[in-house]
This record gives structure tokens, sequence and C-alpha cells, in this order.
């Protein structure tokens, strides 16, 4: 196991002076100071994305923050270990964790730590638990990124809306053939399984559902079914990115739609071009009044573009913030109830929390307790709908990115990969 950095190390990495960060009041928000951990790394994209957005927002609320670094992110003692150290160090509450893997090791703890954890990188686990045991589970919430079943959910509207009703009827894809292709994992061939229905049902002919550990072996098999677009999976960062290397290097003429975490903070210096992406946070004012300032800030003191994990942090940093005015106290039962109650325009949109009561009456089954709510109901505004939606952003030759879908927060339209010229 890696050491552990001291905290003056650890913050002299986050680019802050050593001590706890103690902030002035913003925007209206309440007097009473938060102490609020964060579960991020120094040594992942997504993780450290976690530390920055965690950074950005307490420079703008009065909230101390006390980093806490996971390492690689997939150790389930050393988490468990550093949200124990988090909560006996002061911690009010706790925001960040980027990866599922550690969570099964945390539900060990948070019974007994009895303070809230908002999850803001993964959409597995952690609230699966709160409608089946309240009283123990009640602490755990997932801000900015919504679950697995409202991804795959989401999928299914893109290829209607989208892959169907746009590019497949005004023949940019020659055919509604599609083939899914993804990583050997568990949650790659978990969330295949799920979405399948999904596009069968938006009216795409599903050929080909493949899964490879070797890249190069993937794309040949893909090749060989003869379709137009694939729907891609990856969860394997490694595999995901070597796949879009070879994708582009090949000059295979599939386009390309979906999930990769690859290219969710790694353009792959223009290989990835023409590659449609589904990201959790997207540069467009009109997800919200706070988006572009957002970007335009984190840009300025990180020198670096955001990660999703970044936006979806500094938004979960925003809802204790809120959550302590309301409740006037950071007793943990009152910042429960708070966050419940919690309606706040973010950065990726209308943050807000499933209660128990919608998960037990959802008849689309996508609605989990303490969950992001999904966005499924418009609003008539900006932002566009109640909730948090995925974007479909397409990579430019440049490594910009233009959002697809949904269509009330498109930027640009799509075009076919620069290599299929």
């Amino acid at each position: 196991m890696r050491a552990a950095l001291s905290r003056r190390t650890f913050l002299r990495a986050l680019g802050v002076a050593a001590g706890a960060l103690l902030l002035g009041p913003y925007r209206g928000y309440s007097q009473q100071t938060i102490t609020i951990g964060v579960l991020g790394s120094t040594t992942s994209p997504l993780g450290q994305g976690i530390l920055n957005g965690a950074q950005l927002a307490a420079s703008e609320l009065n909230v101390r923050l006390i980093p806490g670094d996971l390492g690689r992110e997939t150790d389930p003692a050393r988490a468990r270990a550093v949200l124990t150290e988090l909560i006996s160090k002061g911690a009010d509450a706790v925001v960040g964790l980027s990866r599922s893997d550690t969570i099964p090791a945390l539900l060990l703890e948070i019974p007994r730590l009895k303070k809230p954890v908002i999850i803001t990188g993964t959409p597995l686990l952690g609230t699966d638990q709160v409608a089946a045991n309240y009283e123990s589970f009640k602490y755990i919430f997932r801000a900015g990124i919504v679950n697995a079943a409202a991804q795959a959910f989401d999928g299914g509207e893109f290829a209607r809306e989208f892959l169907v009703d746009q590019l497949i009827k005004a023949k940019i894809l020659r055919s509604n053939a599609v083939a899914l292709v993804g990583d050997p994992s568990k949650q790659s061939a978990d969330f295949r399984s799920a979405l399948l229905p999904r596009l069968i049902r938006a009216g795409l002919d599903v050929v080909g559902n493949l899964a490879d550990g070797q890249a190069g072996a993937l794309l040949e098999r893909l090749q060989k079914i003869d379709v137009p677009a694939a729907i891609t999976v990856f969860f394997d960062a490694k595999i995901g990115a070597e796949f879009a290397q070879s994708w582009s290097a090949k000059r295979v003429k599939i386009a390309l739609f979906g999930w990769n975490e690859a290219l969710l903070f790694d353009d792959l210096k223009g290989a990835a071009a023409g590659y449609v992406v589904v990201d959790f946070a997207a540069e467009t004012a009109t997800v919200g009044p706070k988006t572009l300032d957002f970007y335009k800030r984190y840009q300025e003191q990180f020198r670096a573009r955001p990660v999703f994990t970044a936006a979806t942090t500094y938004d979960a940093v925003y809802a204790l913030a809120d959550a302590v005015a309301r409740a006037r106290t950071t007793e943990a039962e009152a910042l429960v109830r708070a966050l419940e109650g919690t309606r706040l325009n973010g950065v990726v949109g209308v943050i807000r929390f499933y209660t128990v009561e919608e998960q037990q009456r959802d008849p689309l089954k996508i609605a989990i307790a303490h969950d992001q709510v999904y966005g499924l109901t418009k609003t008539g505004g900006a932002p566009a709908f109640d909730g948090v939606r995925p974007f479909y952003t397409q990579i430019s030759p440049a490594g910009t990115r233009v959002v697809l879908y949904p269509p009330e927060y498109a930027t640009g339209s799509y075009v076919l990969p620069p290599h299929f010229g």
C-alpha cells in the first residue's frame, strides 16, 4: 500500500496553504461553518477532479475542507480507513468517491459513523441500501451523476430521438443496424444487458453484443459484423483508450457512440475525434446560470479542462452549504433531512434527491432513494429539466466537446469522424 501523504504535503499538492480551508460566506449562505471531508485522489484524473471541485467551492463558501487521499482508489481497506480518519478529524459530512469498488467496505462504517456521505463520481452502489434499511443508510446520497438504470433509460431516449430520428432518417447512418461493444468487466456486461432492450425498443437492430479484453481483437470482431455504428460500453479506461486509438489509426468507418471512461478525461491527442461520448458535465449556458462561470473559474485556477467529478463535487459542496443554511446546524440527522429537501441549480443541472416514496411508486424503476434525480420532466427554462441529464458530446479534432443531446443543451450538430473522409 502506498504510504499516506501528510496533510501538509497533500494540501501543497492541491495548491493551497497547509491548514483547513476556512473562507468567507458567499451568496447569502449560512454563517454556520461546516467541515467537509473529501474522498479524492492525486493519482487519477477523476480523483483529482474531486479534490479540485471541492477546493473551488470552498473558496466561495463558509466551508472547512479536510482532504483525504484514496491513492489508487480501488483499495477497500484504505478507503475505509480514510473515511474513518476524516470523521475523526471533525468532518460533518463527506463528498467524493469516483470508484464503486470500495463502497461495500464503506457500508460497514457508515451506520456507525452516522455522517452524510455524498457520492460524486460513480453511478453504482451505496444508495441502493437506503430504502431497504433507512435508519442505517439514510446518510448516503449521490449528487450530479445519475444511476446506471437512469443512464440505460437515457441511452434508449438518445437512440430513438437522435440516432433513429435524426441520423438514420437523414441517411447520415446507412441503416439502423448497430453493435454493442465493451470490455469484459461485470460493470460493462451488466450495463450492456440493461441497455440492450432499450436500444431495440428505440428502433435499432442490435446485431452483435461483443466484449473482449484486447482492444485490437474487439475492433476486428466489430469490423466483421459490418454495421454503420456501434454503441460502446467501456469502464476499463485502458481498453477504452486503446479501442479509440485503433479505431482512428485504422480509419475504421463505423461511427462510435456511448460510454468510454477514458474519454471523460483524455481526448487521446486527437485519436478520438468524431467519437460521441456520454459525459456528466457540459460547458453550455443552457444547463444553468452557474455553469459557464464554473468552467471559466476552474480553468483560470487549475489551467485544465474540468472532468465531470470536479463539477459534481462542486455541486455537492454547495448542496451541503445549502442544507446547513436551511437546517441552521451541522447535526447529522438535521443535515440528512435538509439534504432530502434540496432543490438547487448546480453546474450540471438541478440538484435534488429521490425520496423513498418516489422510489416505491416509480413506474420506470429508475428512482433510487437519495440518488440524484434524473431530469425527465422539462421545465421550459434554464435549466431545461427538473434534475440532471447525461450529455452526449462529440469530440472535435481540436479536442473540444460539442454537445449533441439532449437537444435543449446542444451546442452544435453531429459530423462524421474526420477519418471517414
